[in-house]
């Protein structure tokens, strides 16, 4: 028996075993949110300014930003996704998000989350397994977020389970 027989047997002999498990990994991926979010409408195209390391709501009103999150698209099993949101302003100001989760043909879920932000200061929202009913996420994930003057997103954050084996 040649080396290539005996490596195809080895492999199928380890394909077949009942030892074989898969091995569950934990992968977060972060973005900038000039490079997933995007404002809702043309029109607050004007009020937002996109630095390379923010997305700022820089008008008078609010704005609202929609931000699709990238998943791994071999396991669509989302555990948590979160933004970290910056108050740059002289007030406090309180920044509306709605986790939407879903696919486009199908009903989607809807999860609203606020935070208050003392002036400049920064903070965290996020989505976990405890807002789904304790499953994990197995849809695309987005975000709509309402931006008052002077606020903005910082940093968004996905984790996703995977199965190797």
């Amino acid at each position: 028996m040649n080396i290539a027989s005996k490596c195809v047997l080895g492999v199928l002999a380890i394909g077949l075993s009942p030892q074989v498990k898969a091995l569950d990994v934990l992968s977060t991926n972060g973005t900038g949110p000039v490079g997933n979010c995007l404002p809702a409408l043309p029109a607050y195209d004007q009020q937002t300014r996109k630095r390379p390391l923010s997305f700022i709501n820089e008008g008078v009103g609010n704005v609202f930003v929609t931000c699709a999150f990238t998943t791994e698209e071999v396991s669509l099993n989302v555990t948590g996704f979160s933004t970290r949101v910056s108050n740059l302003s002289g007030a406090s100001a309180t920044v509306n998000c709605t986790a939407v989760v879903g696919d486009e043909l199908e009903d989607a879920d809807y999860i609203a989350k606020s935070i208050t932000l003392a002036p400049g200061s920064e903070g965290e929202l996020s989505w976990g397994t405890l807002d789904n009913g304790g499953l994990l996420f197995a849809k695309s994930v987005a975000i709509s977020c309402a931006l008052p003057p002077f606020t903005g997103l910082n940093r968004n954050r996905i984790t996703t389970l995977l199965s190797i084996l």
